[in-house]
């Protein structure tokens, strides 16, 4: 929760003159009333932002009582619905719902005083200030003083998802320093969480520095901030006493901006001992192993001391800093603490929590931690909840993996695994590692997070949590390298970083607030950067384009580039042709086929109802070609704004477009090298070459397009092999690669005997799968079968149609039963079997379709929306924690999600 201290705003008035009358400022009768409003709230920020607003567009804002003063114009209202003020009082006599739930809010346009007025009501504080956030930013768009209300709508809007999370990492010393002491950075960073309504803020402490090449910072956080009596040799030898004051009252400060702008603030206590390889030898033998240890290296803990340092110190640091909200721990053996002493360490960690702050919000990273443990965070009453991994540590598509990779298809590395049993004990969060993927170029698309918010309430899940963009930035480099710029000086436009990504933020937090926010808060916005005429290409473009990196991360990529140190589909080339080739598999195994499979499918003459490589190449094509064209049109009519920030986004544009291209063509040589090597058909190696050569060339575009727009050094890892500093030296690599491959082609002087292959061609022009009408099935009843069925329609035929089920665990596999035609109804038909309504999860379903010409789809569509369909369990009152259902009374759950 928040912990400024609460407002007591009955109301707010504003009365505003346009200036082009003939009278000076200084005699514009203005009057503004303002009751009760104190100082560091969210609603001062708002009305703050909104005077100053008005201000820009020349109006004149002062201080003072509402009076008849023929001279006011207009009239801006604000109140809390929970008090009693002009502002409800003038919805009360509209006859208008108060808003309700925490963050709602209501604008409405009407008179007062026979004045045009605009009412702002909030619930809380946080909803006055999205409110008056709002208002601020239409008027700013009105082209004249006589209609400053033209853009203003009337709007009702309450959260659609509560938590609403951006993450930052602290990997480098130097970098996180250069943010900490900047107070005007945090202003401006807060500024724009509040005005897009993201409410909360996670600074994540401990976290490898790639490689172990670097020691990991803040691992653990406590000897940056304070030096515990009882353990005086645990220290970092370059943080001096005055350091640590400095970095209390920094933190603290930082915490009080969010808190000013309705943001929790949340800490990650990632590592409780540094993994440095030196310092992981000390701790072997239980001391220090140098008289004169590194800089930036946390010393002094050993395996004897570090379960009670850990427990003094975790104590410490919450009385240090009980304005908190919030705290996520790390678990399992990358913590430092494994094995039995585990169990009990976390179980009195959270008594600890629940003496000093029992208002606190605990969340657990969900990979590796035994279920006991998450039963004694949740049986202390406290807001607990589970922290997981949405897509890998990447940023894949917007609804949980229909089924993730085979891989870790049995732990809880990532995903919901086993984990949404119920009766459901613990709360849950969903982590997107979108800094894994999207780590420089620009990112937003509307329709992508649309389908992420609605999958976020999976479980009833409190919200989502994002990283930062440039999340991973300086990571792998010395402490003490200067930090580098993403962009060389000719091309800045901004004065921080993050200010690049507004669109990014702008998109994680309306949409999530309200999906059906006007689309007019970003369509403006593109207008006043880029103008009327292009502003909608670039912002169409970049719409397109940022789906490239997710459809990469789901159906082009190495799996075991799984974590976001290794994996990097911004600028990898994923390896040379053969490993590729070879090792490439989706990370979601039901949705797409890999180039193998497809190369197998093509041998044996079958079909399949995945997305091939071959399909999801014309993808990548034809999404590039769509870029590219809304590039063409804004480079028609940019005009006068051909600036910077132009210039910078044109550039990811095309980078995009090329990556796209690249793996269209790498997609196919793939395929075609897996069909050499299975037949030693020279045709397919030439064929693969050819594929590779258009691929080199894609990249090169890519390369060429980046020209010295970005730094020449991109310090993201310290892995030269996976990270290198920039597009032209993996461009390198792959030029060589190609040489290599046309010099084995060469070596090859004979033929291979062709194999008789007996392969079905399609010679159809019919290229369409079924079309699907789906009847959806959200609820069903306990220990009961459940009828599925869908009309399915092909003019050439239906060859099939199957029923994939399973619960809702990622454990399991799907179950398979064949969808029978009904002709009585004209529907296809199957069974759900009862055995899968046992109350421990709910369940899941899909359906496949195939007609004779072997065009197959699965349905729901992932390319429109979610691609399964989740029934919730009707369930009865479970009298007993440990799963074994002992009947009371029937419970139908909230919204059929099964609440005990």
């Amino acid at each position: 929760m928040t912990r400024h201290v609460k407002v007591m705003l009955t109301a707010i008035l504003l009365a505003i003159l346009p200036l082009s009358q003939s009278c000076t400022k200084s005699q514009l009768p203005i009057v503004v009333v303002d009751a009760l409003r104190e100082d560091g709230s969210p609603s001062q920020h708002g009305m703050n932002q909104l005077q100053e607003a008005l201000r820009v567009v020349d109006f004149k804002v002062s201080n003072g009582d509402a009076t008849d003063n023929a001279d006011v114009d207009y009239y801006i209202l604000a109140g809390l619905s929970s008090e009693d003020n002009s502002a409800t009082q003038l919805l009360k006599d509209l006859q208008l719902p108060m808003p309700g739930k925490k963050e709602a809010l209501r604008i409405q346009k009407t008179t007062y005083k026979d004045k045009p007025a605009v009412v702002l009501c909030g619930a809380d504080e946080v909803g006055l200030m999205y409110a008056a956030l709002d208002v601020a930013k239409r008027i700013s768009w009105s082209e004249d003083s006589d209609q400053p209300f033209k853009h203003i709508l009337d709007i009702a809007e309450a959260p659609n998802v509560q938590e609403r999370a951006v993450s930052a990492g602290t990997f480098h010393r130097k970098y996180f320093e250069q943010r900490l002491y900047d107070e005007e950075y945090w202003e401006a960073y807060f500024d724009m969480m509040a005005e897009h309504r993201l409410n909360q803020f996670l600074l994540i402490f401990g976290y490898k520095n790639n490689q172990y090449r670097e020691p990991n910072f803040m691992a653990p956080a406590y000897p940056n901030f304070f030096t515990l009596e009882e353990y005086p040799e645990v220290r970092i030898v370059n943080v001096s006493e005055a350091d640590q004051e400095r970095n209390r009252e920094a933190l603290k400060k930082i915490i009080s901006l969010a808190h000013a702008r309705g943001i929790e603030f949340g800490v990650g206590l990632w590592d409780q001992i540094e993994r440095d390889r030196r310092y992981m030898a000390a701790v072997k033998t239980g001391i220090d192993s140098s008289e004169y240890p590194p800089e930036n290296i946390i010393w002094g803990l050993t395996q004897e001391n570090l379960i009670p340092y850990s427990k003094f110190a975790i104590r410490q640091f919450f009385q240090t800093f009980p304005e908190i909200d919030l705290v996520q721990f790390r678990m399992h053996w990358e913590a430092g603490i494994t094995g039995e002493v585990a169990l009990q360490f976390w179980k009195e960690i959270f008594n600890i929590l629940k003496e000093e702050r029992p208002d606190i919000k605990i969340e657990a990273r969900a990979k590796d931690v035994p279920d006991e443990t998450l039963y004694d965070g949740a049986d202390t009453g406290m807001d607990f909840r589970v922290a997981t991994k949405h897509w890998m540590e990447q940023m894949g598509q917007p609804f949980h993996p229909t089924h993730i990779n085979e891989d870790n298809q049995h732990d809880r590395r990532h995903g919901y695994a086993d984990l949404l049993r119920y009766p459901k004990r613990y709360g849950f969060k969903w982590r997107v590692w979108s800094g894994g993927t999207v780590r420089v170029f620009q990112w937003g698309d509307p329709d992508w997070m649309k389908l992420f918010a609605e999958g976020s309430h999976l479980y009833d899940a409190v919200g989502y949590e994002f990283n930062e963009p440039l999340y991973f930035k300086m990571n792998g480099s010395p402490h003490d390298k200067k930090v580098s710029d993403l962009l060389n000086p000719d091309y800045r436009y901004y004065t921080y970083e993050f200010e690049r990504y507004w669109h990014y933020y702008q998109l994680l937090g309306r949409i999530g607030y309200n999906p059906d926010t006007s689309s007019d808060i970003w369509t403006k916005e593109f207008a006043r950067r880029f103008g009327e005429e292009a502003g909608p290409h670039i912002m169409d473009g970049l719409h397109q384009a940022s789906k490239v990196l997710p459809r990469i991360v789901s159906s082009s990529y190495l799996y075991e580039r799984f974590p976001s140190p290794q994996g990097w589909p911004e600028l990898q080339r994923l390896g040379n042709l053969k490993y590729f080739a070879q090792k490439s598999k989706p990370s979601d195994t039901q949705q797409f086929a890999s180039p193998m499979e497809e190369a197998e499918l093509i041998l044996n003459g079958e079909n399949s109802v995945k997305r091939l490589p071959s399909q999801t190449s014309d993808w990548f094509r034809q999404t590039s070609e769509q870029i590219l064209l809304n590039v063409d049109l804004a480079e028609k009519h940019i005009g006068k704004y051909r600036n910077n920030e132009y210039k910078s986004t044109v550039t990811d544009l095309k980078m995009l477009a090329s990556l796209a291209n690249y793996h269209a063509e790498r997609l196919l040589a793939a395929v075609q090298y897996n069909l050499y090597e299975k037949t030693g058909d020279l045709d397919y190696f030439d064929e693969a070459i050819a594929c590779e050569s258009r691929a080199v060339y894609a990249y090169g575009k890519m390369a060429q397009a980046a020209g010295n727009m970005y730094n020449t050094r991109l310090d993201f890892g310290s892995n030269v092999e996976l990270f290198p500093g920039h597009w032209k030296d993996e461009h390198k690599r792959l030029v060589d690669e190609l040489a290599e491959l046309r010099s084995e082609r060469s070596a090859v002087t004979s033929p291979a005997q062709k194999l008789v292959l007996a392969v079905s061609v399609n010679v159809s022009d019919d290229r369409d799968p079924p079309v699907v009408k789906l009847e959806r099935l959200n609820s069903a009843k306990l220990n009961q079968p459940l009828i599925v069925t869908a009309r399915v329609e092909d003019p050439s035929g239906i060859k099939r149609v199957m029923l994939r089920y399973r619960r809702v665990s990622q454990f399991e596999d799907y179950a398979s039963a064949e969808m029978k035609l009904n002709a009585a109804t004209g529907y296809y038909e199957a069974v759900i079997p009862s055995s899968l309504f046992d109350g421990l999860y709910d369940v899941m379903y899909l359906i496949e379709a195939m007609d004779k010409k072997g065009n197959g789809r699965m349905y729901p569509d992932m390319d429109f929306e979610t691609p399964y369909v989740i029934v919730h369990l009707n369930r009865f009152r479970v009298a007993k924690i440990d799963m074994q259902t002992v009947t009371s009374e029937m419970d139908p759950g909230i919204g059929g999600s099964g609440q005990f």
